[in-house]
């Protein structure tokens, strides 16, 4: 079964991730001098590139070479993290939606303190960090004031208000914005050149306005797109039929 093309083409490093400089050159420069927050905050809409940013965050932590803007790709830890690695048991992914809970917290936060088993930090990145709740944000609110040094903590989510104050202010914040449609264009071209599939130009406006500036939704609009796509490639009338939208 072929990836997805959201997952194919996942970014592995800052440089690599499009539309969203305001955030990846500071924490490029953060990283090269050394500045390492133990608490960051990743917010914007859906499919812009948080979760991918908090993975690449936690590669270019625990690269050999790190922690560095620039993951080596060679050493142990980089072809762990990789968008398509096997993972680490030092980076902890969790998704708050159905583990937001105030046991879940608690687990979390005794895990915190053991020291990292192959990695310079423990990273623990909870997605969908809005949908913690007020009494697992509690539990957690002391390792996230007092963190220990080897710890790391990422949220991302798409509605920073949620997330209780005291564990806002602790954190440096970094908002993710929907890309503008000249961007958007510009990775969907190369993105189907590489991929080898012939598009026929008219066809790229509709599926920039269709994925309404969120890489991910673009991108899956255009699989679905590709997926359908003839001999010819990817023709306007095919487009239009396939998105339901009128000439």
């Amino acid at each position: 079964m072929a990836l997805a093309l959201y997952r194919r083409y996942r970014p592995a490093t800052f440089a690599e991730v499009v539309g969203q400089e305001h955030v990846t050159d500071p924490l490029r420069t953060a990283l090269n001098a050394g500045r390492i927050s133990h608490a960051y905050l990743f917010s914007g809409p859906r499919g812009c590139g948080k979760t991918s940013s908090a993975r690449i965050l936690a590669r270019s932590l625990n690269c050999e070479k790190g922690p560095t803007a620039e993951p080596c790709g060679d050493c142990s830890s980089c072809v762990a993290l990789a968008p398509e690695g096997p993972g680490n048991v030092d980076v902890v992914e969790l998704d708050a939606a159905s583990h937001g809970g105030v046991d879940d917290a608690r687990e979390l936060r005794d895990r915190a303190f053991y020291a990292p088993a192959e990695s310079r930090y423990r990273v623990f990145i909870i997605d969908e960090a809005h949908m913690v709740t007020t009494q697992g944000f509690n539990a957690l609110l002391k390792i996230v004031e007092e963190p220990p040094d080897h710890l790391v903590f990422v949220f991302a989510t798409t509605e920073p208000d949620k997330v209780l104050p005291t564990i806002r202010s602790r954190t440096h914040h970094y908002p993710f914005r929907l890309m503008p449609p000249a961007v958007v264009r510009d990775l969907l071209e190369s993105i189907c050149s590489a991929e080898g599939v012939a598009v026929e130009p008219p066809v790229f406006p509709l599926v920039v306005r269709a994925g309404g500036g969120s890489g991910r939704d673009t991108l899956s609009v255009m699989d679905q797109l590709l997926a359908g796509a003839g001999p010819e490639g990817v023709t306007y009338e095919r487009a239009i039929a396939l998105l339901g939208v009128t000439d």
